[in-house]
């Protein structure tokens, strides 16, 4: 059991004060880490998330008015407070009506206390009953635990795991292996959803093994809610049963490293790629012309995987290609997977000096491209583009039939050409399924590149970000095509005016549209592209005054310093 700021209003010494609820009654659910006075108005830069708030309120005549006020209940909510409580004897006497409709809009629990009570005493004893709490969880965790460890002992396969959970939990049981098969089961069914009633509430599982995926085990939450220490520590018991009664596949082993992504979780390096690149080929997807990374999240396994599975299968689009194959690995409550498109014609696709087959570059040979090369008039990409759009629309309508399912969301990333760029859209799909400040919602078929900007917010190095950035967006062979790169800093520099970029070129329009399909070909993203196309305009601005200074310091003091001319 957790305290909330419902349990806070029936705590003994707290409701000496007369409290009422003033305002953010929805949020009165959250829970509260610990009760803490400050009268500052900066209190927020203090905070580290969970607190009840409790003030006289001196701090908030001094700003008294709407737009401080609304800022101060923007900096609580922003450090994550449980809630505020105001006494309201003397000095502020009700809850100021811009505090109230600010906090009902943001959810921010606002009390009032019409009584006066020391606040040591208010916080002791709200601070007395989390610790008290804290203590009788610890101690039922370390009971369950041992417990756990001591049936687990006898078990003699997956199916004994899945009874023993039953038994210990009195929960309905199911133990899925890294391929979304059920091995063991124990408990009536787990209720899907249906038109009158949600998904039963269930607690799922990742069981690893040497960082990989070895099974998924969920376990419905009929009697009673796990929190996080509790599913910890069953976490840490399974783990050490589990793998005697379930094998990894290799296959699956090297699937799922490769959807990890780069170990910094940004940026693959050589050896990176070149492992991948390996592994791959193992599996057997080195043959093919792209690979489209996806994640899908459901809220119940059990209730999911089987439709999931068969949505993906795409055995009713009337467009699927017989090459087209999915590889897939399930994480928890996450299936992971590659798209593998196979069409594509004879194009052997960018770099294929260094392809395996007729399939995905390691990136160490970029292509050519000259201006001589037609495109399209108006940009519009030639058929390598073609192809790769039109396998990711593929998967696209697979995945919207998956998100029609109850308690699912889905994201999809790019379809490429190398290796490289696979493992640096790998790690930016596992920030968006695990890490993103907020997960897709229910129902939603997501683009991986709008996690793209959070992501690279949270990387610790200014130059660190931008390298990654360039990486994801620029791919293997468009940096070395340096009259592509600055035709895309024109682009950003003209805020998209086709007649200014050329004017800043010195080229003719044609030209810069032959040069547009050319980037389009080598990236997979046009200009119409709302999403991608911004972040390739920043990434090719950044690889721009990255290669201007190497060019200062190769310049020598007699030239004057002066800014090397734009070149066409």
């Amino acid at each position: 059991m957790t305290l909330t700021m419902h349990d806070v209003m029936t705590d003994p010494m707290f409701a000496r004060t007369d409290p009422t609820i003033e305002a953010g009654e929805a949020g009165m659910d959250r829970t509260v880490r610990w009760a803490y006075t400050n009268e500052r108005y900066d209190i927020a830069s203090f905070l580290s998330g969970g607190e009840l708030v409790i003030i006289e309120g001196s701090a908030l005549l001094g700003h008294i008015g709407d737009d401080e006020i609304i800022r101060y209940v923007d900096t609580l909510v922003d450090a994550d407070v449980a809630g505020l409580a105001i006494e309201l004897v003397e000095g502020v006497r009700t809850v100021p009506k811009a505090m109230i409709a600010r906090a009902d809009e943001r959810g921010l629990p606002v009390i009032g206390m019409h009584r006066r009570m020391p606040f040591v005493d208010l916080c002791q004893s709200i601070n007395t009953s989390i610790v008290k709490d804290q203590l009788l969880v610890q101690v039922r965790t370390d009971t369950l635990a041992t417990t756990m460890r001591t049936r687990l002992a006898t078990a003699r396969s997956a199916q004994d795991v899945a009874k023993i959970l039953n038994e210990i939990f009195g929960e309905s049981v199911a133990i899925f292996d890294s391929d979304g098969l059920v091995i063991a089961h124990c408990g009536p069914s787990i209720r899907p959803a249906d038109a009158d009633h949600p998904a039963e509430r269930t607690l799922v599982l990742d069981v690893r093994k040497n960082g990989g995926p070895l099974a998924s085990i969920e376990i419905t939450q009929r009697n009673r809610l796990a929190d996080g220490r509790i599913a910890d520590r069953v976490d840490e018991v399974i783990k050490q049963v589990l793998p005697a009664f379930v094998q990894t596949q290799p296959r699956n082993a090297m699937l799922a490293h490769v959807l990890q992504g780069p170990t910094n979780g940004y940026r693959a390096g050589e050896q990176e790629i070149n492992d991948a690149a390996t592994m791959l080929q193992a599996i057997g997807l080195s043959d093919v012309k792209h690979l489209i990374p996806f994640a899908i999240g459901m809220d119940s396994v059990s209730s999911s995987i089987d439709a999931v599975s068969r949505c993906l299968s795409g055995d009713e689009e009337e467009d699927a290609s017989d090459e087209d194959t999915i590889a897939d690995v399930l994480e928890g409550n996450m299936l992971f997977g590659l798209y593998a498109a196979a069409d594509g014609g004879d194009d052997k696709g960018p770099g294929s000096g260094a392809e395996f087959g007729s399939g995905l570059d390691t990136g160490t040979n970029p292509g050519s491209a000259s201006d001589a090369n037609p495109g399209p008039a108006q940009g519009g990409g030639t058929s390598k583009a073609g192809n790769r759009g039109d396998a990711v629309m593929r998967l696209k309508r697979r995945l919207a039939d998956v998100a029609v399912l109850p308690g699912t969301w889905c994201i999809y990333g790019r379809a490429v050409p190398s290796v490289g760029t696979l493992l640096d859209e790998c790690g930016l799909l596992q920030f968006a399924a695990h890490d993103a400040a907020g997960l897709p919602g229910t129902g939603t078929v997501t683009n991986l590149l709008t996690a793209a900007p959070q992501r690279l917010l949270g990387i610790g190095h200014t130059r660190d970000a931008a390298g990654a950035l360039q990486s994801l967006m620029l791919g293997d062979a468009l940096p070395n095509q340096e009259s592509l790169i600055r035709t895309l800093e024109a682009c950003f520099d003209a805020g998209g005016n086709i007649s200014k970029a050329c004017e800043l070129l010195g080229i003719h329009r044609q030209t810069l549209y032959n040069r547009l399909a050319k980037i389009t070909e080598l990236t997979g993203i046009n200009k119409e592209d709302s999403v991608a196309w911004p972040l390739l305009l920043c990434a090719a601005k950044l690889k721009v005054a990255e290669l201007q200074a190497e060019e200062f310091q190769a310049v020598e003091p007699a030239d004057g310093g002066q800014q090397p001319a734009r070149s066409a």
